[in-house]
């Protein structure tokens, strides 16, 4: 009767919008009978990850919806797995639900040294065009970092750093804050090793700077702290006290005057 009154069985005939319909199912189905619920998405993930189901769509919709009823230490290998795959699938449907699979699992820190095999995965996805997308893989990204930092190599922080500098201004501005955040906390874990970052920091002071003016107030904040934290990064004593002032309007023509000069060619004095 749930299923009728939203028109999901005519959405359940339909190829192009079956796995929406699946999905609803799902969350009716949690409400009537859990345990079969997740018997079924059990099965489902056996299949899988054991096959290559031509209805496997459906299914992941439907295991992604009761996903948080699932005991992530039994299943959650299987989860990393099966989303490994479909992260690097052309359907986007396929890719948002692999996402949304592991969305699932953190609430549980010991999958993030499960999901770090993914990580190239996931960087490939910053360039998605679908703000959901990049969304989801900002947040996962996130939460393996925030555990992982300690195993995170110069070479990965270093294509992480210059693939989020253009994310600072994506059209949507929750991507825009969760790449900065981030941007920031990568620093962190290059403190030690400044050269190999220096470049994308540098290229992260204007958008940073203009972004300090941004209409939400979040993003706003979250620029102002990560562009203290370049100027410290840099070494920019100037640029620190005048962020720190909240003196921004000194900000733009001090860089300018300073931040880049010209290289010395070669016999030259430098």
């Amino acid at each position: 009767m749930a299923m009728e009154r939203r028109c999901g069985w005519d959405t359940l005939l339909c190829a192009d919008t079956q796995h929406y319909a699946v999905g609803l199912l799902a969350r009716e189905m949690r409400h009537a009978c859990l345990e079969l619920c997740c018997s079924i998405a059990l099965h489902l993930l056996w299949l899988l990850s054991t096959q290559e189901p031509r209805w496997d769509l459906p299914a992941l919709a439907f295991l992604v919806e009761v996903l948080e009823c699932l005991d992530s230490s039994e299943c959650g290998d299987s989860v990393v797995e099966v989303s490994s795959r479909y992260l690097q699938s052309e359907c986007r449907e396929r890719r948002r639900l692999a996402l949304r699979a592991l969305l699932e699992l953190i609430d549980d820190p010991s999958m993030a040294e499960k999901m770090w095999s993914l990580t190239e995965s996931l960087m490939d996805l910053l360039w998605d065009s679908d703000a959901e997308i990049a969304g989801m893989t900002l947040i996962t990204l996130s939460f393996i970092f925030l555990h992982k930092y300690m195993l995170m190599s110069t070479p990965i922080a270093l294509q992480l750093a210059e693939a989020l500098v253009p994310l600072f201004d994506h059209d949507n501005s929750q991507v825009q804050l969760l790449s900065i955040t981030l941007f920031r906390d990568t620093m962190g874990f290059l403190e030690k090793e400044e050269k190999p970052l220096e470049r994308p920091v540098r290229q992260s002071l204007l958008p940073l700077f203009f972004h300090c003016h941004d209409e939400n107030r979040r993003v706003a904040e979250a620029s102002r702290e990560t562009l203290l934290c370049v100027a410290e990064f840099l070494k920019r004593r100037d640029l620190e006290r005048l962020v720190k002032k909240e003196k921004l309007w000194i900000f733009a023509n001090c860089l300018v005057r300073t931040a880049w000069k010209p290289q010395a060619q070669p016999g030259e004095a430098p």
